[in-house]
């Protein structure tokens, strides 16, 4: 991916030297367009230099955040699974919640269910005929099948009750391990953070000094690469080999960087190419 991408007409080979038959107005004339192309040629030599200074910064960055190692990442990690215990905590909690509120029903419905039992007990003494009293019975034993069904439920309940009590006792004391270890780790972090951070934020406003120098298309294929070689977005072509991944660059291309009239790309690695030259300057 080339950025910037020079015109056909930057191509013309503008070396030619007046010849003995060239009029001193043609002469002048062909100096005066020489001059055009020269002035309307981009140079990107500056951008070039700015884009290895911000890699050389990111380098610097990349390796505070190696001495810090995956620090960050591991309190990113506890805190996710943390995260992910208490919506199971949570879970758990409004389903003892829920059962609760059912336990109380169903007892509720029992004590009345007993209390109609006993009524109607006491009432088949005083029934008039054999229909009555079948009546009576059967309003008995369907209050009957209401309360065993509802014992057996009960125990149910007070089981599921146990288990999730034993459930969220576990998380709970899952939590607290955790937290001492997520507490540890961002004091560790926090001593690392403050060791160097007069550093980091030095480097950081170099950074955000350099930035707006870059148009906003380079400055974005910068970030893009940086995002996945962290502090290694850019490489040098030192004897016509790329720094980055040690892997030849073809001659012709070799050329080209040189003018610094473009932005390339190492066709093996993705890296930004600069010719070593142009940082030695």
């Amino acid at each position: 991916m080339d950025e910037n991408k020079p015109n056909d007409e930057l191509n013309v080979n503008t070396e030619k030297e007046p010849d003995e038959h060239t009029t001193e107005q043609e002469s002048n004339v062909l100096e005066y367009f020489t001059e055009q192309i020269k002035v309307n040629k981009p140079d990107l030599r500056e951008t070039l230099r700015v884009l290895y200074e911000l890699k050389i910064i990111d380098s610097d960055l990349a390796e505070i955040e190696e001495e810090k190692g995956d620090l960050p990442k591991q309190i990113r990690e506890q805190k996710s699974e943390l995260s992910d215990i208490e919506i199971k905590k949570s879970e758990y909690e409004n389903m003892l919640v829920s059962i609760g509120e059912e336990e109380i029903k169903l007892n509720e419905e029992n004590k009345s269910s007993e209390q109609k039992i006993y009524k109607y007990d006491e009432e088949k003494y005083n029934v008039k005929n054999n229909k009555e009293y079948d009546k009576i019975m059967l309003t008995i034993d369907s209050l009957y099948e209401v309360v065993t069904k509802n014992e057996t439920r009960l125990k149910e309940i007070e089981e599921q009750k146990t288990d999730l009590a034993e459930k969220i006792n576990g998380l709970n004391e899952k939590i607290v391990e955790m937290n001492k270890e997520l507490e540890e780790n961002q004091a560790l972090l926090s001593e690392l953070n403050t060791e160097h951070e007069v550093e980091e934020l030095e480097l950081k406003d170099k950074r955000n000094k350099l930035l707006p120098k870059l148009s906003e298309k380079v400055a974005y294929l910068y970030e893009k690469i940086n995002a996945s070689l962290y502090g290694e977005a850019v490489a040098l072509v030192r004897k016509g080999n790329c720094s980055g991944c040690y892997n030849s660059i073809p001659p012709q291309r070799e050329i080209e960087i040189k003018t610094g009239e473009d932005v390339f790309l190492c066709q093996s690695c993705g890296r930004i190419l600069v010719d070593e030259s142009l940082i030695q300057k």
